[in-house]
């Protein structure tokens, strides 16, 4: 067969009908797994803010995997996609997994059992405290946590909507006040009110411990106790068994942004995917070309 007929039966096989339905075929299957990654496996997260900065910019693409896998195995380090229990979506860095200790300074140093770093621009720690991330199973008694501890827990609690109430008081040391001492406090240009002493946040309460001692004579430290007792019969709740393991996620700017400090633990099952290093790697490389694109299409236009 001469070169001429063999071309001749070349181009008819890839004009006929059977050839261009496998054409279609492939195509149609190609579409089918590129819809199912989308769905199943990858999706495109836009960054909303510069919480992630400089990692991620606002309005940069993550393609966070959500395969089970991915999210099996989140270590320190990680950039994982949550969701808030408002229902908001974001991503933040993880920062402690169950089991963990976290030691965080007044002045910003962060001590961990996989790295220690200056955090630049963290102001929510007034004073220096220890955490502990629970895992699935742990049995915590209440009052030997920490003010950021049992803030915490009393998140999750609200999060598994286990239902109970707390009671406050206030002591010096071995001897208790009256509670209503604390009406004598402020918070801003405002006195507290003892109906918000008890889900009030852990730096608010340090700051009315401060004001009290320094009024009161003596030396014995102020401390705002409180108890949980159970709504259905009201014995009290001396200890919880955590039902899921926990995470503390945190920004990269330390500033204006809510994460495990504001909001407390996440849980396991808030965790929708991790972020694909190696997607996000080639995501990065794309967004480079396209920026060296735009930047050579208006040196041209300048040009002209």
């Amino acid at each position: 067969m001469s070169a001429l007929d063999r071309k001749v039966k070349s181009l008819q096989r890839r004009h006929s009908r059977a050839y261009v339905f496998f054409l279609v075929l492939i195509l149609g299957l190609v579409l089918a797994v590129m819809i199912g990654v989308r769905h199943y496996v990858l999706e495109p997260v836009r960054m909303q803010d510069n919480s992630l900065y400089p990692k991620f910019a606002k309005n940069s693409v993550l393609w966070i995997c959500k395969l089970p896998r991915c999210t099996e195995n989140i270590q320190d380090g990680d950039f994982v996609w949550g969701i808030m229990r408002n229902q908001d979506n974001m991503v933040r860095k993880v920062l402690g997994i169950p089991g963990d200790s976290i030691t965080i300074t007044n002045n910003g140093k962060v001590y961990t059992p996989h790295r220690n770093f200056k955090w630049k621009g963290e102001d929510a720690f007034i004073e220096t405290r220890s955490i502990y991330v629970p895992r699935k199973g742990d049995t915590l008694f209440f009052d030997k946590l920490n003010d950021v501890e049992q803030d915490n827990l009393i998140s999750l609690m609200h999060e598994q909507n286990e239902k109970f109430y707390i009671k406050s008081s206030l002591w010096q040391g071995n001897r208790e006040m009256q509670l209503e001492r604390i009406g004598s406090t402020k918070l801003g240009n405002r006195h507290v009110s003892l109906q918000e002493i008890d889900y009030m946040p852990w730096q608010d309460r340090y700051l009315v411990e401060l004001q009290i001692f320094q009024a009161e004579p003596g030396n014995a430290p102020i401390h705002i106790k409180r108890e949980i007792f159970n709504a259905k019969d009201s014995s009290k709740i001396s200890f919880y068994v955590v039902p899921e393991d926990c995470y503390y996620l945190v920004c990269e700017k330390a500033s204006r942004c809510a994460d495990s400090r504001e909001v407390g633990y996440f849980t396991k099952n808030r965790l929708l995917g991790r972020a694909n290093k190696t997607a996000n790697r080639l995501q990065k490389k794309f967004d480079r070309q396209v920026s060296r694109a735009q930047r050579f299409v208006k040196m041209v236009l300048k040009g002209k």
